[in-house]
């Protein structure tokens, strides 16, 4: 069980719903944003941040999902890695990719730009740096501004799970992995 509540609009203070509803329309009532909830201004930043990641990026979704994924594997965060499973299937990664993604490195599932994404990932979450060889490796497939995505959606997303595993947020009831 969760270590914080998930408020219904009805908990917050009738000047802060406008929030709750806009979270619903744009995001959804997943646990994660329902937790986020019992702090509705941040809540408010956090969904036009994670819009922003969403909608208004450059780079091709599925490099989006697998760096968020990766980041799941290494913090071993379940929610995070198995809602992304799913989104990462609808945006084009390939089952034998998710299931070898542990050994992307050495897979043949994967090409050397997929890889620079998932050696950026994972070497950004495990200690918040990243070497030269990976960065260069980044640089060859994406431009500044596509860089730049990667890094702030990888970032975003060890923010996320640095508030599901504290907080203990497990899945929404009836919710399945692909």
């Amino acid at each position: 069980m969760a270590r914080v509540p998930y408020p219904k609009k009805e908990d917050l203070p009738e000047s802060e719903r406008h929030i709750y509803e806009r979270m619903a329309r744009e995001r959804g009532t997943g646990h994660i944003w329902l937790a986020i909830a019992n702090q509705p201004k941040i809540l408010d930043a956090m969904v036009s941040l994670a819009n922003a990641l969403r909608n208004d990026t450059a780079f091709e979704r599925r490099y989006r999902e697998l760096g968020v994924l990766m980041v799941g594997l290494v913090t071993k965060s379940d929610y995070e890695f198995d809602h992304h499973w799913n989104s990462a299937l609808q945006a084009g990664v390939r089952r034998e990719q998710l299931e070898n993604l542990a050994q992307f490195e050495s897979s043949p599932h994967f090409d050397d730009q997929e890889r620079a994404v998932l050696r950026y990932a994972k070497e950004a979450t495990e200690t918040g740096n990243v070497g030269d060889a990976t960065w260069s490796a980044l640089r060859r497939y994406f431009d500044t501004r596509q860089a730049m995505e990667v890094v702030l959606t990888v970032a975003w997303y060890n923010c996320v799970v640095r508030i599901l595993l504290p907080l203990q947020i497990e899945h929404e009831p009836g919710f399945k992995r692909n």
